[in-house]
């Protein structure tokens, strides 16, 4: 079997019916359970293509890549254009329709592909930066994964709530997810099977 090596394979997700982590020997691609037990694992085949949920509208945890913690709820998803978004596409993915996906290109010319969402679990990291701000009227703050320190993506805050200069209707804060760091938990899902004779 051939797995691609631009997809990041993640187990850590899978928890024992105990409710303790599955470690992965990741080259033998085994599982250890509780240190001593182990399992072969019948890995489906990988490829680069997105993963597009067959469960629309339903809610679904976006994961870490590096990691696999829970990040962001899809439930949290909404759109927010940037004004320097080249033209925005609406895609069916982590179980909703028609979720808004960005192109924006820092200052360094970087692209990055983003969703946004009203609450992320990520920890922001410096201090508020206003400068090359993407959304007019919010700074930015970079946010990474609370337990791998990965860059998930920024935070964006009002600049002065005291004199707002946003609309009333638009969050005072949000998150810009950079789609290629997260995973959704049904694509992680779909990414062992597990033998019937080794099910729990």
């Amino acid at each position: 079997m051939h797995l691609s090596q631009n997809v990041p394979v993640f187990f850590g997700r899978f928890l024992s019916n105990e409710g303790k982590g599955l470690d992965l020997v990741h080259h033998a691609g085994l599982v250890r359970v509780g240190g001593t037990q182990h399992k072969k694992l019948v890995l489906r085949e990988l490829s680069a293509e997105p993963y597009e949920s067959s469960k629309i509208n339903s809610q679904e945890l976006l994961l870490c890549r590096k990691c696999g913690a829970d990040v962001v709820d899809s439930s949290y998803l909404f759109t927010k254009i940037s004004p320097g978004s080249k033209k925005p596409k609406q895609e069916n993915i982590f179980g909703k329709k028609n979720v808004t996906v960005q192109s924006l290109v820092n200052p360094f010319g970087i692209k990055f592909e983003i969703v946004t969402a009203e609450k992320a679990r990520c920890e922001n990291v410096g201090p508020r930066q206003s400068a090359e701000s993407w959304f007019p009227g919010y700074t930015w703050r970079i946010c990474v994964c609370p337990h791998c320190g990965q860059h998930l993506g920024w935070t964006f805050e009002t600049t002065n709530e005291d004199d707002l200069p946003v609309k009333n209707e638009d969050a005072t804060s949000f998150h810009g997810i950079i789609l290629s760091n997260i995973l959704g938990e049904n694509f992680t899902d779909s990414l062992i099977m597990m033998p019937t004779t080794y099910q729990m």
